[in-house]
Parts: structure tokens; sequence; C-alpha cells
């Protein structure tokens, strides 16, 4: 697996992870940043799709769209593809792909395309590059649609959370995908507006979500397991990195899982979903 991938896209617990953030992202943010931008749109393709939550739930309340997913991880393929079967879905399709190089579809032959989380894989350098390919393969008038954030687990109240947050980004900065040079930031909220404008997008929208993951609410509990295991598939990565131990990331794993289950843990997540138009000729 590249080292460009910030965990091993054929982790079993990562596809359950995914899985379950694809439905909080979807609960928070909604299925589309706008409902609207449907349309009568026919076509979809869903990026990085993992092991297909999101295309599934599009294909099943769009039955009149047809819906590809791609990922690089061939176990997710293979579950979304199972589940396809399972539903008895005629309209959506998985594939295993590699994006980083290019989309292998033609010019306009996509109505939406959809991305949520990219910057996991996509190093600052090739962002240009794919919202490049995403304009081309989109229709006159098609859609982006997008959802980033900034940091693991957002602000809390976690000592250990938030070390362990910074040990992340010094590691996501380390292997290029960053677009601060300083701080706990990755910085890909502030700049992803102006490079869809540089793709060539125009009318583009951004909004921020709100996710809080309080203890007592609702959220807590999906949120404690998704960072519970992502802390954990993200050790091979800062480890390699060379900005600290497997010792103090065990020791920062258990303290920031007992400190999130703690009465008084607070804890909220910001997200920001944003669209953007390929013109009408």
């Amino acid at each position: 697996m590249s080292s460009s991938y910030m965990t091993d896209a054929e982790n079993v617990a990562e596809m359950a992870r995914l899985t379950k953030q694809a439905q909080a992202l979807t609960q928070y943010c909604g299925l589309f940043p706008r409902e609207d931008v449907l349309g009568r749109a026919q076509a979809v393709l869903d990026i990085a799709c993992g092991p297909g939550e999101w295309a599934l739930e599009v294909a099943r309340r769009y039955p009149h769209c047809h819906v590809i997913g791609v990922d690089i991880s061939s176990i997710m393929i293979a579950y979304a593809n199972m589940c396809v079967q399972d539903e008895g879905l005629q309209h959506v399709e998985f594939y295993q792909k590699d994006v980083r190089p290019g989309l292998d579809y033609p010019d306009a032959s996509f109505d939406v395309v959809h991305a949520r989380l990219i910057t996991s894989f996509l190093s600052a350098e090739n962002w240009p590059h794919l919202l490049r390919e995403c304009l081309r393969v989109l229709r006159p008038g098609g859609v982006f649609c997008t959802i980033e954030c900034e940091m693991l687990g957002g602000i809390t109240t976690s000592p250990s959370l938030t070390r362990y947050n910074s040990l992340f980004i010094q590691a996501m900065r380390k292997a290029g995908h960053c677009f601060t040079e300083t701080g706990d930031f990755a910085g890909v909220t502030a700049v992803q507006g102006r490079l869809l404008q540089e793709a060539g997008f125009v009318n583009i929208e951004q909004r921020g979500h709100v996710m809080n993951y309080s203890a007592g609410m609702p959220a807590h509990t999906s949120a404690f397991e998704n960072a519970a295991t992502v802390m954990k598939l993200l050790q091979p990565l800062i480890v390699r990195s060379g900005i600290s131990t497997q010792e103090e990331l065990d020791m920062l794993y258990a303290r920031a899982t007992a400190e999130m289950q703690q009465e008084n843990f607070c804890g909220i997540w910001f997200l920001q979903s944003g669209i953007g138009f390929k013109p009408q000729e």
C-alpha cells in the first residue's frame, strides 16, 4: 500500500469504521450538501467510496440514478459488491481503482462526483490534478460534492487526544498532506474553495457543520468508537514518521480513551461541506 495513505486500506477494522463514519457524516451533513443538487442527475461517481455506504444509500433513495463507486481497497470493494448482491440493486457498481493518477472515464460521463475526506489519501500537491479530473468527467452543469475536516477528534477537553491529534497532523505534514507549515490543522478547509475555483468550478458554496459528541450526547458512543479505532490505525504512520514512539502512543491511547469516557468530557467535531459546478457550455 502506498505510503501516502494514512491507514491500511485493507484493514477490516478500517472498513467497519468507515461504514459507521459515513452514516454519521450523512446524519450531520446530509447525503448531499444540498439535496436539490441531484435534480435530474442520471450518473453519479463516488471517489474513495470505501465499503460503499454512501453510494449504496444514494442507490436506495434515488433508483433513477446509476451510481459507480471506486476505491483502492480490494476488501472494501468486495464487501460493497456483496451488499449490492444481497440487496438486489441493479443500478450501482463498485470497482477497485487508484484515482490519484486520474479518472479513467471519458469526458462528461457524470452528473455528480462525490468525495468525502479525501485528504486521508491525497497529498496537497495532488489535489489540483484530481479536482481537474473531476471537472473533466462531469457533464456541463454537473456538480462536485465534498466534505472535509481539519483534525482527529476536533476540539476536546481530553489532553491526551489533543496531543495525539498534534502528532497526527505532524505526520500528515511530513507525508505532504497538509496545506499549513505549522500548527495543529491540515488547512484543507481553508484552501478548498480556492482549489475548486482554480480547477474551473463555479458557483462554489461552503458551509460548516458541528457534531457535538460530548459525554451524554447522542453522538458520543459512535464518535468514541471511531476515535479509538482510528488512533490505533494511525500508529504505524506516526511511528514511521519518526515523531513519536510506540510506547508514547500506547500511553496516549490508554489515557485518551479513558478521558473520553469521563462524565465531564466535551468534544466538538467541525466539518465543512462544499459544492462546485462545472460551467454550462
